[in-house]
């Protein structure tokens, strides 16, 4: 399922600020649905899950704008590949958005405002490959877009204020796919049916959208044996490919659906069938429903699996894979139990959780996020025209603690880049100040530990 606020163990950002005293505004930050702050301006992204997505309510009485707010552009542009037309909704899509965000950043007091620009995202999905190899000016208009309205930010900032732009991933043009799913297959990691999933994912704004344009269109069930075919004759294949997204997508109201799915029951590691995620799941008997993977067996087979997929190759001898992470080599000791459990560092291979595929490997053009995100700062505390390199996304939410003169909590991952700030700025000279840790779990275990032991004392 679709992660939601109440998903989040530790103590977000703008809760440690609402405690201190400052107001944040957040706008499209993901994962903010249902806000945690009841009484303060917050609007949800296309993660929503329900009808309502600015809160409070009263605020599109105030804000006339807020009518026109759309969560995302029209999905059934992109759905049916009308290309154009899905890149002139982007632009008129963030004009609404802006409309609505101007008016609340002039006119709402605040400490901490925070907007997401999804555009750049979107755009990218759909033409990354153009922007990068053919510096195309359609897709390049909505980054000229958002630097029109990043300066118009910039214009209008508080003589004491900060303006700090980040973006957690960059894009990479991926031309090979590797399809993961069936790999795990061949391996007997996963059992698969004919009968398709037997769940659905969470009822996101966007996920009831796409429902509703595929609900009027006639679904056609295929099975794996078209795509086995398909496989034996690459120019039929490719022909097909053609036909279905320049054709049949765009023109024909049919929906396709491969009646492959994953039986749980018998699955012992997954792959998630969606397409951004790049790491996998072991079906552990304490934590999903049909689980089949013990404690005892965890261990063994997590090693097993790191092994095995660092040594996959294609047919030249190259890794499919750059590196794989176990759970603890990412989130350490106390990550929570519904955390992958293995994470994949790319290379030149998309991984596809569907299994649209017979074979293994395949060539086709997929625009998909890569590691390498951007941190840009301005204002009175930074330095001009500095570079710093090595800077992780863990380390922004202590180096923005820092910045509003506010303590870090113990166990909060990432340090604070004093560097990127002016030499006799207070951020720069002074030393970060430590706060209490915040996961919640562990302040709920402290509390159980001291409840427990308060128990074990009384006498009867």
């Amino acid at each position: 399922k679709f992660a939601t606020s109440e998903d989040i163990r530790d103590t977000t950002i703008y809760e440690i600020l609402k405690d201190a005293g400052y107001t944040p505004i957040l706008i499209n930050l993901p994962t903010t649905w249902p806000p945690k702050l009841k009484n303060d301006i917050t609007i949800t992204s296309l993660l929503t899950q329900g009808d309502e997505w600015i809160y409070p309510a009263g605020l599109k009485d105030e804000f006339p704008e807020l009518k026109n707010y759309r969560l995302t552009p029209d999905e059934n542009l992109r759905v049916t590949s009308r290309r154009e037309e899905y890149i002139t909704d982007l632009s008129k899509h963030m004009d609404e958005q802006m409309a609505a965000v101007k008016k609340i950043y002039k006119n709402k007091p605040w400490d901490f405002f925070f907007f997401l620009f999804s555009h750049s995202d979107w755009i990218s999905h759909l033409a990354y490959t153009e922007l990068f190899e053919e510096h195309e000016e359609r897709a390049r208009s909505i980054f000229e877009k958002i630097d029109i309205y990043l300066k118009w930010f910039q214009d209008n900032l508080p003589e004491d204020a900060n303006l700090v732009i980040i973006s957690d991933h960059g894009f990479k043009a991926y031309k090979k796919i590797f399809y993961f799913n069936r790999w795990l297959e061949q391996e007997g990691y996963i059992a698969t049916n004919q009968e398709g999933d037997s769940f659905r994912q969470a009822a996101t704004r966007r996920a009831k959208e796409q429902d509703k344009i595929q609900s009027e269109k006639t679904r056609i069930n295929i099975g794996t044996g078209l795509f086995t075919v398909l496989d034996k004759l690459p120019p039929l294949k490719k022909a097909a490919q053609w036909t279905y997204h320049n054709v049949i997508k765009k023109y024909i109201p049919v929906h396709i659906k491969v009646n492959v799915g994953i039986d749980f029951t018998k699955t012992k590691v997954c792959f998630p069938k969606g397409s951004y995620i790049t790491n996998g799941y072991i079906n552990k008997d304490w934590v999903f429903k049909n689980g089949i993977v013990s404690k005892e067996e965890y261990p063994k087979l997590v090693e097993e699996l790191v092994t095995k997929i660092k040594a996959l190759r294609d047919s030249e001898g190259n890794p499919v894979v750059a590196n794989v992470y176990t759970r603890k080599e990412v989130y350490g000791d106390n990550a929570p139990d519904q955390a992958p459990d293995i994470f994949f560092e790319l290379a030149d291979y998309w991984l596809v959780g569907h299994f649209h595929s017979s074979n293994l490997f395949d060539t086709n053009e997929e625009n998909k996020h890569h590691k390498m995100g951007i941190f840009l700062g301005t204002g009175p505390d930074f330095e001009e025209d500095a570079t710093v390199k090595g800077m992780q996304m863990q380390d922004m939410m202590p180096t923005l603690l820092h910045l509003m003169d506010l303590g870090i909590p113990e166990d909060c991952d990432g340090k604070v880049i004093r560097e990127i700030f002016k030499e006799s700025s207070k951020p720069r000279t002074e030393d970060p100040k430590s706060a209490p840790a915040s996961r919640k779990t562990a302040q709920k275990n402290a509390e159980k530990e001291a409840i427990k032991n308060a128990l074990g004392n009384i006498k009867i």
